[in-house]
């Protein structure tokens, strides 16, 4: 059945399904069709990755996601775990039943991520701390920043502290689809006036909200 039917992928599908992911979560794709006679194929950017087949589930040999699928009978899913940037990107469910072909589920993914780069030096003369920080938003189209506790707009934050004062930031990036934040914590240690201390922050609480097409 899979020579005669599934070659016609393509000829039927559902419209496309955009799905914005956070690296490091996990993507759930369920086969929601009539199990009898049920046959299934996962793809990723057109590969085959897992395939169901008398009423087995079952990885296909495939460098996609080397470590990190669960398969899950009981619904007939596959589930992607610990996403990453690279994992953007179209996936599709192909079924046919015992003598039709099912309409295609097709997702596109877009994995991202939010994180604050920093570096700090100690001003010794005023007795403080000189932050520069700057958030970054991987996998989004022309977004827009914000720091929530210092009211400012842009990528870019300067903030001073002193001795042993410590700061919680938070960046938002937004565009159309989605909000995305993360929250990191500094602390003003004593530096000479000539070094300089940075350190990347991966995002530590991200959350989307989807914005209302209607």
């Amino acid at each position: 059945m899979f020579c005669c039917l599934f070659c016609i992928v393509g000829s039927c599908a559902d419209p496309d399904v955009e799905v914005h992911k956070a690296v490091g979560d996990s993507l759930e794709l369920i086969a929601d069709y009539p199990k009898k006679d049920l046959e299934v194929q996962w793809k990723y950017n057109l590969i085959i990755f897992a395939e169901y087949q008398n009423s087995n589930l079952q990885k296909v040999k495939s460098e996609s996601f080397n470590g990190r699928l669960k398969m899950n009978k009981d619904n007939i899913s596959v589930t992607v775990t610990d996403l990453k940037l690279q994992d953007s990107g179209r996936f599709s469910i192909v079924a046919v039943g015992k003598s039709e072909q099912y309409d295609t589920k097709v997702f596109v993914l877009h994995v991202h991520e939010v994180k604050i780069e920093y570096s700090h030096f100690w001003l010794q003369s005023k007795n403080i701390c000189m932050f520069h920080l700057r958030c970054l938003a991987s996998g989004d189209p022309n977004p827009s920043y914000s720091w929530i506790s210092h009211q400012t707009r842009g990528s870019h934050l300067n903030i001073s502290l002193g001795l042993a004062e410590n700061a919680i930031l938070n960046c938002t990036a937004n565009n159309t689809v989605s909000i995305k934040y993360t929250t990191e914590t500094v602390v003003c240690t004593e530096k000479s006036d000539s070094s300089t201390t940075s350190g990347i922050v991966l995002q530590s609480n991200i959350e989307f909200l989807k914005f209302s097409t209607d």
